[in-house]
């Protein structure tokens, strides 16, 4: 006898024989949509619904005539086919459907990292180089212009002084944040490519400069509109930092333009967005944690938060199952997309 398994809420549980998931399954422990099945000889994961026989009790396999005075009359079933796509246990969830599951996100974090660790712990640190090494390059080229750093707002004798003293010269700015949106859209890729289980190269980490003018756009936009909620009280601002959060994302995994990917945040984020802002103080106190573990820990700590994030956007997009690897192996279940 096969051999089955079954993931609820992202968690994969089993072996189990077909009489106990079935068991299962009849005493509401299974969701027909969203709640998982597998066994030996099928292709991939699939809704518990669209498995025969699972659902249906024996005293539903034959249901009376609908009209008694017809005893031929086709039987009728109470069982209706869940409202999910057939082409394959990877089709986009209607937005909001699958609300985010914090624990889940961050279990699967977890598992992602420890897997791929070495790997993240590299492409970080060369980001993150990068990052710094440009920044300082920059203030050193100020300085040596003598266009900030040289003096205090105070001692300044003119405005243009006054403000590239305490934030660098106007070509600082503009070069440091240009690098910045040029190195994040390249981190975004690994990411999303690490979590799903696909290639991941160093080179991806430069592959967004197609991107880098409608990505400073719709950041512009983004945070217009954050500093505009925060003004009006600070929780319109909280808001629309929550619902507008996976535009970047959204820009380099589906390639979309500026308004499109606000769009399509907004889209996916329906009903999830108090999870999101849990997600944002559980990473806060995984930082925590890493600094009480002599600082050492945020070594683990930031890849972590880094990945939880990539699997809350998946999570978003495909629900629950964006947190399955493919049966038997340690495959991420997204690489097939």
């Amino acid at each position: 006898m096969s051999d089955w398994f079954y993931a609820k809420s992202g968690q994969q549980a089993g072996p189990v024989s077909f009489e106990q998931l079935r068991d299962l399954a009849r005493s509401g422990g299974l969701n027909p949509e969203s709640d998982l099945a597998w066994t030996s000889g099928m292709k991939d994961w699939q809704p518990s619904g669209r498995i025969d026989g699972l659902f249906i009790s024996p005293s539903q396999e034959l249901v009376p005539s609908a009209d008694p005075s017809n005893p031929y009359a086709a039987p009728q079933s109470s069982w209706t086919e869940p409202t999910m796509a057939k082409t394959g246990a990877l089709q986009e969830i209607v937005p909001g459907s699958e609300p985010l599951d914090v624990g889940a996100c961050v279990k699967r974090g977890f598992e992602i990292t420890k897997r791929k660790f070495g790997m993240i712990l590299a492409l970080g640190s060369i980001y993150l180089a990068l990052t710094f090494g440009v920044t300082m390059l920059m203030a050193a080229i100020d300085q040596a212009l003598g266009w900030g750093g040289g003096a205090s707002a105070e001692q300044s004798e003119d405005i243009y002084k006054a403000i590239s003293s305490e934030m660098g010269s106007p070509l600082y700015v503009i070069v440091t944040q240009l690098f910045s949106v040029f190195m994040s859209l390249g981190i975004v890729r690994v990411g999303l490519n690490v979590v799903s289980g696909k290639e991941v190269s160093v080179g991806q980490l430069f592959g967004g400069g197609r991107m880098i003018l409608p990505a400073i756009g719709a950041s512009i936009i983004y945070w217009a509109m954050i500093l505009v909620g925060f003004i009006c009280f600070i929780v319109p601002g909280i808001y629309l930092a929550l619902r507008y959060s996976q535009f970047l994302n959204a820009m380099v995994d589906r390639n979309m333009g500026v308004l499109e990917s606000l769009k399509y945040s907004s889209a996916i984020t329906a009903n999830s967005r108090m999870s999101l802002f849990a997600l944002g103080f559980v990473s806060f106190g995984i930082v925590l944690l890493g600094i009480l573990a002599l600082v050492v820990g945020l070594i683990f700590a930031y890849p972590l938060i880094w990945m939880t994030w990539m699997v809350a956007f998946r999570w978003l997009q495909y629900g629950s199952r964006s947190t399955l690897d493919h049966p038997g192996t340690q495959q991420p279940i997204l690489s097939s997309l």
